[in-house]
């Protein structure tokens, strides 16, 4: 067998709330995996909190320990991903301590790449329009003027 994952999250839902608690962390720990991490969209109607995480220390999990924010969001660092997790508001967040900075979600970082193209597109646009009043200037330079 090759070495077994360092991270696994596990995303609540009524089918594997049970396994998620039980089997799967029992089979996790007996293969190794260092770091065992549950996230409740719901925040905590699965799993009786939204995140979870636990490390693997001889052999059993021991929990990492959370921190709460002032907006109820709920933070640990995971160190098999050297990033902060975090449950904000039904939203599973990542924090990056080294850059601080926060990662974007998918949609975040989908909308920022729509931005940047809708900004480049607007500015080719404008170049286009300079472009094109320059030369109409260059043609009326070149044309004979009469004195």
């Amino acid at each position: 067998m090759g070495k077994p994952p360092d991270f696994v999250l596990e995303i609540g839902s009524p089918s594997t709330k049970r396994s998620d608690l039980t089997v799967k962390r029992d089979v996790y720990a007996s293969i190794g995996v260092s770091e065992y991490w549950r996230y409740d969209e719901r925040g905590g109607a699965f799993y009786g909190e939204p995140l979870v995480g636990e490390r693997l220390v001889d052999g059993e999990y021991q929990r990492l320990p959370m921190r709460e924010d002032a907006n109820g969001g709920v933070w640990a660092y995971s160190a098999a991903l050297n990033l902060v997790m975090g449950w904000d508001d039904g939203d599973l967040r990542f924090w990056d301590p080294v850059a601080e900075e926060r990662l974007l979600s998918h949609a975040e970082e989908h909308a920022a790449r729509l931005a940047v193209e809708s900004r480049a597109a607007k500015a080719h646009a404008v170049c286009q329009t300079i472009e094109a009043h320059i030369a109409e200037l260059e043609s009326q330079l070149r044309q004979p003027r009469a004195d």
